[in-house]
């Protein structure tokens, strides 16, 4: 590959990665995620719903993920990442509006945020780091870091610039609405620019030098490799926590006297260890053996949750160890595919196995205020107790993750469909 080649493609690579944080820092991800704590009091109060019925539209909202991650795996495959993130982004503007109408009808509201995901689908972590990964090898990792980073800095920036100034003003309703307004007058036009795929000339330049070499497995082999069931069930665990902990640590510090701007405050002290944790981690996994990352802020994850019921005027910490864990979660799903399955299925194996991740969120969104619920003194310390469990469970299985299977410059390598490179740790 020539010095011209060469630049041409490290610019790409990084205007991709810029492309890639921005339409994450605005995508459904941090809208329909991780800012959704901000919706849930407001609208408790305008309905006089319960807390456990409010939240439930955020369980149906994981659920559809569940339904079409794996789709959306196929269609990034099949038409590549920008044609499907660029159809996206107007639809989920549009699916964002819709909920200003939103009238006093439970059944309407669950349908209203039931589109949001179904309209955003090509706008989930997938469609953006596939996007990413093949400009990449040996800072595979920290590119991916960087990409995901726009989830931090959406759970940052929003509740502070946008959420809370425009609910405390104008009401859950405009705050959507303006949320809706950013993502096409923001996201679209730098998406649009900025997220590139390698061009018949880039990529036959890779394939010559062995940098865009397609290998390792096949989804149906990917099926028969330990590996991809223990990542499955590590990934499940996690969402059953890791989601519910982000949509209810606002309404559990309430509980326990503080204030709106406090807890508004603690969203913004998330975000940042969302933010910090995504780049610091995406640099850290491509020297340190990623699944020991993860099993460590999974570890981080059980003490935020023994805090938040034992010492709650501590829930900075704890909302910084929770920002820790899901600022790990993708960046090393994404980081692992690749290292364990190659780049041949890698969109239908990070589509399922996401999925799963959000099967587990839908459980956890609706099952931690229902334990509230349930619990004689109403407060959330079973559920925190249960969850403590649940975190430990998945840092035992990541601990048990074998060495990688491809390491870096495997693409250079002659390795066959089926993964014949010998496993080695990087």
């Amino acid at each position: 590959m020539t010095t011209a080649t060469q630049s041409e493609t490290s610019r790409n690579g990084l205007l991709t990665t810029f492309g890639a944080m921005v339409g994450l820092a605005l995508g459904p991800s941090v809208i329909a995620n991780l800012t959704v704590a901000a919706y849930i009091t407001p609208i408790e109060k305008e309905f006089g719903w319960s807390r456990v019925d409010v939240s439930f539209a955020f369980t149906i909202v994981a659920y559809l993920i569940v339904v079409i991650s794996p789709l959306q795996g196929l269609l990034v495959d099949r038409f590549g990442p920008r044609r499907v993130v660029l159809t996206s982004i107007p639809l989920f503007a549009l699916s964002l509006a819709a909920l200003y109408f939103t009238p006093n009808n439970m059944a309407v509201y669950y349908l209203l945020w039931a589109l949001v995901p179904i309209a955003g689908i090509g706008l989930w972590p997938l469609g953006f780091l596939q996007a990413v990964t093949p400009w990449f090898d040996r800072k595979l990792g920290l590119a991916l870091g960087c990409a995901n980073a726009g989830i931090g800095v959406g759970s940052t920036l929003l509740p502070m610039l946008v959420l809370g100034p425009m609910i405390a003003a104008y009401g859950w309703r405009s705050a959507l609405l303006t949320l809706a307004v950013l993502v096409l007058v923001i996201s679209w036009p730098v998406v649009a620019y900025c997220l590139r795929e390698p061009s018949a000339q880039e990529a036959a330049a890779r394939k010559a030098s062995g940098a865009g070499k397609t290998f390792g497995f096949s989804f149906r082999q990917a099926l028969h490799e330990p590996t991809f069931w223990m990542l499955n069930v590590g990934f499940f665990l996690l969402g059953i926590t890791a989601t519910s902990l982000v949509t209810q640590q606002a309404p559990l510090l309430r509980d326990a006297g503080w204030t709106a701007a406090e807890t508004a405050q603690l969203q913004t002290t998330f975000g940042f260890g969302l933010l910090f944790a995504r780049v610091l981690i995406g640099f850290v996994i491509d020297h340190i053996f990623a699944p020991r990352v993860l099993t460590t802020v999974s570890i981080g994850g059980a003490v935020a949750c023994v805090l938040y019921a034992t010492h709650p005027n501590l829930g900075y910490l704890s909302a910084l160890l929770i920002g820790f864990l899901l600022g790990a979660e993708f960046d090393v799903l994404a980081f692992l595919i690749k290292r364990y399955y190659g780049n041949l299925a890698y969109g239908r194996i990070y589509g399922v196995i996401f999925g799963l991740f959000y099967l587990g969120s839908g459980i956890g969104i609706w099952g931690l205020p229902k334990i509230r619920e349930l619990s004689a003194d109403h407060t959330y310390h079973n559920g925190l107790y249960v969850a403590t469990g649940i975190l430990l469970a998945s840092a035992l299985v990541m601990l048990f993750l074998p060495k990688y299977r491809f390491n870096v410059g495997a693409e250079s390598a002659q390795t066959a469909a089926g993964g014949t490179t010998a496993p080695q740790r990087a």
